[in-house]
């Protein structure tokens, strides 16, 4: 067994191909980061591409975008022991640790480490799109928005507890890619909704639905299942299968996606080692 660290996002990439693309709707957030580096879209101040090679093929991956945590596909535990020890050397600051749960579990088992904080993540994919009634209008955000999608962004950051680099930037760009999609309902824009770039693999075509955020004063309208169902048939129309991540401890949420025909595909978690 082997664990490689590879010097750019544009190898990683290249190696991981394969692997990748046979479990495309489970690797799409590494696949969406480590193509946004390779592309410059995004700039981190520090970037670890890692893959382990088990019996001439790749049995794992994971990356870390600091000053955020690590991402981990699926392994076994034999490869997450190994990937997991070579970190500890390579990168011994590195405290947040996510992926499938079955393996994020194992991480906290072998590490001896406290865990100070630990959540749920649950990854859906929308195979036969349920349309939500339609209210309003969408139309794409542009730069002309950019007040409007910027402060939505930075409530829903604050709200979900995610942590923010560079967010400005960000909405910025996602603006003149044409990646944000705004509900207007008598004039008046009520919901946000963005989209990755679509990841072509040899075999199927996949990109993630997300954020989607409503502000407060809007809500229980049904506008957040009519922005994620316009987005939804959007990219289903380019040939792509829409997945989504959403907090497992959030029920309005999980319902919302499951009544416009998600299904769940497996269940992530995050933890963070004390320091």
């Amino acid at each position: 067994m082997e664990i490689l660290r590879y010097a750019s996002a544009e190898e990683f990439l290249a190696v991981t191909q394969t692997f990748r693309g046979s479990d495309s709707l489970r690797t799409g957030l590494i696949t969406s980061i480590a193509t946004s580096v390779a592309e410059g879209k995004r700039t981190y101040e520090n970037y670890f591409w890692w893959a382990v090679i088990k019996d001439d093929g790749i049995s794992g991956i994971a990356i870390r975008t600091v000053p955020f945590g690590y991402v981990f596909s699926h392994m076994d535990q034999e490869s997450a022991h190994g990937l997991f020890s070579a970190i500890s050397t390579e990168d011994p600051e590195a405290y947040e640790f996510a992926g499938p749960k079955s393996v994020i579990d194992y991480l906290e088992f072998i590490s001896d480490r406290e865990v100070s904080g630990s959540e749920s993540e649950l990854i859906y994919a929308n195979h036969e799109l349920k349309s939500a009634p339609q209210i309003g209008e969408t139309r794409k955000a542009n730069l002309d928005d950019f007040e409007c999608v910027y402060s939505w962004m930075q409530e829903f950051m604050k709200e979900t507890h995610l942590r923010s680099f560079n967010l400005e930037s960000i909405v910025r760009s996602a603006l003149s890619e044409g990646r944000y999609t705004l509900l207007v309902d008598n004039g008046i824009p009520v919901s946000l909704g963005g989209n990755s770039d679509i990841q072509h693999f040899d075999k199927s075509s996949i990109a993630r639905v997300g954020p989607i955020y409503t502000p407060e004063r809007y809500r229980k309208r049904g506008y957040a299942s009519a922005i994620t169902s316009a987005i939804t048939a959007e990219l289903i129309a380019q040939g792509a299968t829409p997945t989504l991540y959403t907090q497992a401890d959030n029920p309005t949420s999980n319902k919302i996606y499951q009544e416009i025909g998600y299904t769940l595909i497996d269940q992530n978690r995050k933890i963070i080692f004390a320091v």
